[in-house]
């Protein structure tokens, strides 16, 4: 649920290293993609959704129309709105995407 104060500077930095981090991950062919990156002294992307999500603030436009783009590569939702609460969901969902294969292929090795 979001609150009704701002999202402080930091916070925001951590969700565009966030958005940064996961896209490297997608992009990197040698990058082990079953170890999330971990950002923002040792944070994963997850944990940033988690802490932003909390927030109606509205994103940069320039983050806002790269995470638009991120979806739409990747077959996920837009955002609903600008708001990094929004912004935090549609990267969680990315995220889980992205992990989804490997969880998948892992139950299935011995």
């Amino acid at each position: 649920m979001a609150v009704n104060y701002s999202i402080p500077k930091e916070g925001a930095e951590a969700f565009n290293k966030a958005l940064a981090a996961y896209y490297a991950w997608t992009v990197e062919e040698e990058r082990d993609s079953r170890a999330e990156p971990i950002i923002v002294q040792r944070c994963s992307i997850g944990a940033v959704c988690d802490l932003i999500a909390v927030f109606d603030d509205s994103m940069p436009e320039n983050v806002y129309q790269f995470l638009t783009w991120l979806a739409a590569e990747h077959s996920v939702a837009a955002p609903a709105d600008r708001s990094f609460a929004s912004g935090a969901k549609c990267l969680r969902a990315l995220r889980d995407q992205h992990l989804s294969p490997v969880d998948t292929n892992q139950q299935r090795d011995p």
